[in-house]
């Protein structure tokens, strides 16, 4: 930076924004818009909730481009959305990741569609189309969103049948690597008292990294989703209202790029953005079902007094397979299979007397029944190249240094075999499932009662009494031979476990002025129990329990054309779970790490500077590491590691420029924006080799539209300047000495055209 250095930079900054905001020829009818949100179980201004809080309407969404839910966090501080496939998301507050697939554990992220839980990992990944709003929530929310709520919650709300309104929208885009996408809205008024909707997209693209295995024509990381939502809204009196959804998703992806760094392909090389050459070609993949529905009823029993009811069912049922080692080689041929039920009701009594008093008090019950299948095939002559280093030392890697594959060796000494010796098979296979089944049974409240106009006092109980079953069984194939030395058969296992919890919060809010507000808050949020059963253990571990301390503060200035909005928090960790997978183990368990601080800051601010320029900026700092000893004074292994998927500093800016063409009736926009992240590491190991080194991305969107939104013509470009960056290392691979990197998303270009009627 030159002489000026950075004060001299931010100061000419502010003074600009300053000189703009201040403009006499701009100063009219010219301010942010606001968004209602439902994150207090009733309805409020974003900027009037004691709670770090970001919101997005469904125009900011479209504005954006941000059609896919790992491309939201990049714009959201504290988030992270780490995107593998649909069958293997992550979701990440403030450092803590929610990602198992294993049946037998909760989330610690509740992941919320119209007011039912979707928290279950393998289920959590819908299509943003037709969406009113995405709400997230930052720290404990188990008073408000449930026991899966230990650090968090999203809340996606899709858009409601219109009981006004004939009318409708469309969307086609299309662009390179095959990107197609397909979206319509219908909403038809049946009466004055009924209305459906319904409303589809469909969504392809190819893969980016090729794959060279023979009579493969799909590239890897491709994607394809078909989904469909309908619903239907009565209003049977004044009073009472129904709003029935039925949401049905498919989808479809080529396999995932799990490229291995220490053996390259024939003639290629190691790069996880390069050519790769994975078994089994077009055989790899995702296939993914998803079904819910759920019904909502809402009546008014009296001015103050409202009761709701939210009934929902989900299902879904998703098979994943993929090559575990990266290299042409038949070694780890993997696969998921996973199946999830659940049911849940919710009773819900809002009070609000109008001046001094709102709350709520209720019950819910939700009932879950899942089951995870991890397959595993292998040419053992391969595998014992691998595994056995004495072996590997005399007849090579698995892999030759001229890429081609070691044919390894028919058998292994063993006194236990006729002859001495131990056959090796070129096809063996094993599987491992793990199965749980969650009841709980709950009852919450939550008030806030304003002492004065400008003071108020905010606090919730939520008490949770569940049960979980959970159950594991091995089987391994009669002609294996080393996968039967290595893991054997096991009949089913079962544990259970029944459990009581408090989770709750403290809020204390003040508004030092009519557009701005300060809170403090102490909650307590809690990880439910894992009943755990492995092939060679069965244990319950402790809950994970957190109390967080927060401060924040909102305000909307120059007549709500400036938000600004902070907070500061401090997170305090016992019996801290971390997912590991033990040398050899295909399975990952959860083990008690101990204990672990975190804290941190973020900000935002968000300008409607003139009509034709708004823009906005986000920071997020998080130092989120485990302690030196355990609440025992014991030294522990990761003492002083960071958590895994957390960038230290992570920014977000962009901006929106329109400008009216004439007296035409139609504006020319131009929006850019910008997300940059610090290093992450993929492990709570921190190995360098497994992380991903400080990027930063660029998107552009720019077009035409006209003045009343009735048409759009964008054309677009993600990752506008081609960064090369990695979203997983390590992964399965890595309990095998293999481990394996999956490379983010090239650019991509496109044009996409939308109309409203």
């Amino acid at each position: 930076m030159d002489r000026i250095g950075l004060r001299g930079w931010l100061l000419a900054g502010i003074a600009g924004i300053t000189a703009i905001l201040q403009a006499p020829a701009i100063q009219a009818q010219v301010v942010l818009e606001e968004i209602v949100v439902t994150a207090q179980k009733r309805a409020q201004s974003a900027q009037d909730v004691p709670i770090s809080l970001t919101a997005f309407s469904g125009d900011k969404l479209v504005d954006l481009g941000l059609t896919e839910l790992s491309t939201l966090s990049d714009f959201v501080p504290g988030l992270q959305i780490q995107l593998q496939s649909p069958n293997n998301p992550g979701y990440v507050i403030r450092g803590i990741t929610s990602d198992n697939g294993s049946a037998q554990q909760e989330a610690r992220v509740s992941v919320f569609v119209d007011g039912v839980p979707a928290s279950r990992a393998r289920g959590a990944v819908v299509e943003l189309f037709d969406i009113e709003r995405v709400e997230v929530l930052k720290g404990p929310q188990g008073t408000l969103f449930g026991r899966g709520a230990q650090i968090g919650a999203v809340h996606i709300i899709s858009a409601k049948p219109e009981l006004d309104r004939m009318g409708g929208s469309g969307r086609v885009a299309i662009g390179d690597y095959g990107q197609q996408t397909y979206e319509a809205v219908v909403n038809a008024p049946l009466s004055e008292k009924a209305a459906i909707r319904l409303a589809g997209i469909s969504r392809q693209r190819d893969g980016y990294v090729e794959n060279l295995a023979p009579g493969t024509k799909e590239d890897l990381n491709g994607i394809g989703v078909q989904a469909l939502r309908g619903s239907v809204l009565l209003e049977g009196s004044e009073d009472f209202t129904l709003t029935g959804i039925v949401n049905y998703q498919k989808d479809d992806y080529t396999g995932t790029s799990f490229k291995n760094n220490r053996f390259a392909p024939a003639g290629g090389s190691i790069s996880p953005f390069e050519p790769a050459q994975l078994n089994r070609g077009d055989e790899l993949g995702v296939d993914r079902e998803l079904f819910n529905v759920n019904l909502t009823a809402e009546y008014r029993l009296s001015d103050s007094l409202n009761l709701t009811a939210i009934t929902g069912y989900r299902k879904f049922d998703t098979n994943e397979e993929f090559d575990a080692d990266g290299t042409q080689a038949y070694l780890l041929e993997f696969g998921e299979q996973a199946h999830s039920k659940q049911w849940s009701q919710e009773l819900r009594l809002n009070y609000d007397d109008g001046d001094r008093f709102q709350g709520f008090v209720g019950a819910s019950y939700f009932r879950e029944k899942g089951y995870q299948l991890v397959p595993l095939r292998t040419n053992e002559r391969s595998l014992a190249l691998l595994t056995v280093p004495a072996l590997a030392a005399i007849a090579g890697p698995p892999i030759l240094p001229n890429g081609a594959v070691n044919p390894g060796v028919a058998a292994l000494p063993n006194p236990a075999f006729p002859g001495g010796l131990m056959p090796l098979r070129t096809f063996a296979e094993a599987e491992f499932t793990n199965y749980g089944t969650n009841t709980a049974y709950d009852v919450f409240a939550d008030g806030t009662y304003n002492i004065t106009p400008e003071f108020s006092l905010t606090a919730g109980l939520r008490y949770t009494h569940e049960k979980q079953e959970s159950a594991f069984e091995q089987w391994v194939d009669r002609a294996a031979s080393l996968l039967g030395s290595q893991f054997g058969n096991v009949a089913r296992k079962e544990r259970e476990g029944d459990f009581d919890s408090v989770v709750g919060r403290f809020v204390a809010s003040y508004k030092p002025a009519e557009n701005a507000l300060l809170y403090a808050s102490v909650s307590r949020g809690r990880r439910p129990a894992v009943v755990q059963v492995t092939a060679s253990a069965s244990n319950t571990l402790k809950n994970e329990i957190v109390w967080s301390y927060e401060a924040g503060g909102k305000t909307s200035l120059l007549d709500d054309r400036v938000q600004l909005e902070g907070s500061a928090f401090y997170y305090d960790y016992s019996n801290f779970q971390t997912s590991t997978r033990p040398d050899g183990s295909p399975i990952a368990v959860v083990v008690d790490s101990g204990t672990a601080t975190a804290y941190g800051m973020e900000a935002a601010v968000n300008v409607q500077a003139a009509d034709w320029l708004s823009f906005f900026a986000n920071y997020g700092y998080i130092h989120a590491e485990f302690d030196d000893t355990d609440s025992n004074g014991n030294p522990q292994n990761l003492a002083g590691n960071t958590f895994r998927l957390t960038p230290k500093h992570s920014v977000s800016l962009g901006a929106q420029f329109v400008q009216p063409l004439g007296g035409s009736g139609v504006d020319m926009f131009l929006t850019p924006t910008f997300s940059w992240k610090s290093r992450v590491y993929f492990e709570e190991t921190n190995l360098p080799a497994i992380s991903q080194g400080a990027y930063g991305t660029a998107n552009l969107r720019a077009g035409l539209r006209a003045a009343d939104g009735s048409w759009t013509v964008t054309a677009y470009a993600q990752n506008l300047f081609d960064r090369e960056y990695l979203i997983d290392a390590g992964n399965t691979g890595g309990a095998f000495g293999l481990p394996t990197f999956i490379a983010g998303p090239p650019r991509f270009y496109g044009v996409e055209v939308s109309v409203r009627f």
